[in-house]
């Protein structure tokens, strides 16, 4: 039972987030904003981790389950994809390398103003 109650506290944030966006038009997707409402809950401790680790473990052990809709969805446009690899293959590389460099220089600036802080 436990459980059902934590799958319904995560769906509610969820679906606020949908309501967020269908009512305001910010133009990011409701499921995103309803992750970002998660995560100012857990920060401040409105909602606990144990309140919902049950389901958060359920869901992250079988997280591989949730990519087989887009995994079917490529297959289905497999010539699309092969009569474009090159520019896909240079766009993994390219965003990869991009996300690589803003990791590493967030880090370092907020290395820095934590060290000034200090």
């Amino acid at each position: 039972m436990r459980i059902l109650l934590q799958l319904a506290l995560i769906l509610g944030i969820c679906y606020a987030g949908d309501l967020i966006h269908d009512f305001t038009g910010i133009p990011v997707p409701g499921n995103i904003l309803g992750m970002l409402i998660l995560l100012l809950l857990l920060c401040l401790k409105i909602v606990k981790l144990e309140q919902i680790r049950e389901i958060s473990d359920f869901f992250l052990k079988r997280l591989a389950f949730f990519f087989l809709p887009p995994a079917i969805g490529l297959m289905l446009v497999g010539d699309d994809v092969k009569s474009e690899w090159p520019l896909l293959l240079f766009l993994c590389i390219a965003i990869t390398v991009i996300t690589m460099a803003a990791t590493g220089w967030t880090v370092q600036l907020l290395n820095k103003k934590s060290k000034n802080k200090d």
